[in-house]
Parts: structure tokens; C-alpha cells; sequence
């Protein structure tokens, strides 16, 4: 067999084959990696993106890029805003495999003096010196004293599985962590809890309930609370329009009771000719008089 190649012009990439020879990734975490590689370097990745872009779920798009985390060749980042909410994930991609934390500029040791201070060296105002060294040892102690008790005063947020065992949904058993995880990873904790919140508004604790909520976010592609919140804003609003237009559009009816159809039914007859002989009538009860007098007497 031969191996057909083309003129690379344009649409190329380079890479280092060094990961297409490592042994402990699938050649489809290789395939996936080959791909990511390809994009460019300030490329932000997804997995519900990534997942677009072949025939893997994707779910199964995520356990390869587990995987890959796994091995070293992705690492993912999620850091917590200044009101110490979380962030989206963030995939770092590297060509050879990295071990985390990873560092772009690492810390570098201060390097040995060759030549060391003299024992007794020579200080002009002793006293001045010392005094110096305590007052800044002094400062340093307080500033560390007052950052670290704000530090303690300020909450830590509360995680995805704290939230989902504080809260009534149930037990947090193997299946549950492993999905709970999974939409942090996919959206971000801060939507997983916000998601878990409106099943509690609408009194439904349930996981199921939770995860067709964040189904619905990732069809329509949101990142944020603000996006889910904005979208909430817009459907009350068009359900306000369509209820005033259905107030504007509605015909009000009159109840007609039976008696009125009765009525109705009679002039139609008079209509048709057969009009009441009023004298005829007059007559008749006139007999009826007569005959009952003579009955009397």
C-alpha cells in the first residue's frame, strides 16, 4: 500500500507527532486533539461546540476530552469572579503533555551570591536601622492580620453538590455526582445551581427536572445567568402581548334566554299569515260566559 499525499499550498497545520505515538490515548482523544491543535492559538473551546463538528454525542465529546485531561495534553480552568461566583471552564490545549498546574511564567529561585556580606558590616546609624526593621515587620503583620480576617468574613460559596444535598433533592449517589459534574463542565457551576434554584421555585426537586432545564440553556446556546434571566424577561413579555390581544380580539355575547326564541317563534307565524282573529277570540270567551251563568242558575 501507498500512502497518497497533496502540495500543501494553503490548509495546513504542523504539529509534533509526539502525542499521535502516545499509547495511552484512543485514537479518538488522537483525532480530537489533531483537531483542536488545528485551530487557532486564542481559539476558546467547547464541548457542546466541539461535539458539532463530528458524530460523537456529546457527552461522549466529553469523555474524550477527559481523557485527554487525563493524559496532560488538555487542562481545565475555572476561576470565580471578585462576588466569588465561578466562571465558564476553560480549556488550555498543549501539544506535548503538561502537568498542572500549568505556568507560563514560572517562579525562579533567587540565584546564590557569590560574594556574601561581610560579617560586621558597616552601618552608620545602627539604631536607626533596627527601628526601621520592626516598625516595617509591624506593618507587614498587620496588613497579614486584616487581609486574612476578611478573608474568613467573606462566605464561601456554596459548590453544585453542597447545593443539591442542602436543599432537598435527595442523596448525592454516584450517578448524580457524575451527571452534576458533567454540566458543570458543559455549562458552569453557577448555571447548575441557578438551574437547581428554579426547580425549587416551581416546588419540582428533582434531578430530572433539573437536567431539562439545563437541556433547554444549552439548545439555546446560553453561557451566563444574565442570558437565562433575559430570556425569562422576554417570554413574560410576549405572554403579556398575547393576552392582550386576545382580550382586544374577543367577541362578547349576549345570553338570549329561551323565552325570547319562543317569541321569536310566534311573530314568525304571525309573519307567515297567521295572524290572531282577535274577534273570534272575543266571541268564544264571550260563550264561555254565557254558558257558565246558565250553569249557575
Amino acid at each position: 500500500m501507498a500512502i497518497f499525499r497533496v502540495r500543501k499550498k494553503e490548509n495546513y497545520v504542523v504539529l509534533d507527532k509526539g502525542f499521535l505515538k502516545d499509547t495511552r490515548l484512543s485514537w479518538k482523544a488522537k483525532g480530537l486533539l489533531a483537531y483542536m491543535l488545528s485551530l487557532p492559538d486564542d481559539w476558546s473551546f467547547c464541548i457542546s461546540n466541539l461535539a458539532t463538528h463530528s458524530k460523537c454525542s456529546r457527552e461522549s465529546t466529553a469523555n474524550i476530552i477527559k481523557e485527554l485531561s487525563t493524559a496532560g495534553y488538555v487542562h481545565k480552568v475555572q476561576g470565580r469572579t471578585n462576588m466569588g461566583k465561578f466562571r465558564k471552564v476553560e480549556l488550555s490545549v498543549f501539544e506535548t503533555p503538561q502537568v498542572e498546574p500549568y505556568s507560563e511564567n514560572p517562579i525562579t529561585v533567587n540565584p546564590l551570591i557569590e560574594k556574601p556580606l561581610t560579617e560586621d558590616p558597616f552601618t552608620e546609624k545602627p539604631s536607626i536601622l533596627i527601628n526601621n526593621k520592626s516598625l516595617n515587620n509591624n506593618l507587614l503583620n498587620n496588613y497579614y492580620n486584616k487581609s486574612h480576617s476578611s478573608e474568613e468574613n467573606i462566605p464561601k460559596p456554596q459548590s453544585a453538590f453542597q447545593f443539591y444535598e442542602q436543599n432537598g433533592f435527595g442523596s448525592l449517589v454516584a450517578h448524580v455526582t457524575y451527571k452534576i459534574g458533567h454540566w458543570i463542565n458543559e455549562l458552569s457551576e453557577d448555571l447548575v445551581i441557578h438551574a437547581m434554584k428554579q426547580a425549587i421555585e416551581n416546588n419540582v426537586l428533582r434531578w430530572n427536572y433539573v437536567e431539562k432545564i439545563l437541556h433547554v440553556w444549552t439548545t439555546k446556546k446560553f453561557t451566563t445567568i444574565e442570558e437565562v434571566e433575559a430570556d425569562k424577561l422576554r417570554f413574560v413579555a410576549r405572554k403579556q402581548q398575547q393576552r392582550t390581544y386576545q382580550s382586544n380580539q374577543q367577541v362578547h355575547k349576549e345570553v338570549v334566554p329561551d323565552w325570547f326564541h319562543q317569541r321569536s317563534g310566534n311573530s314568525n307565524d304571525i309573519d307567515n299569515g297567521q295572524a290572531i282573529d282577535f274577534e273570534a277570540e272575543r266571541q268564544k270567551v264571550l260563550e264561555t260566559l254565557r254558558n257558565l251563568t246558565e250553569s249557575a242558575r
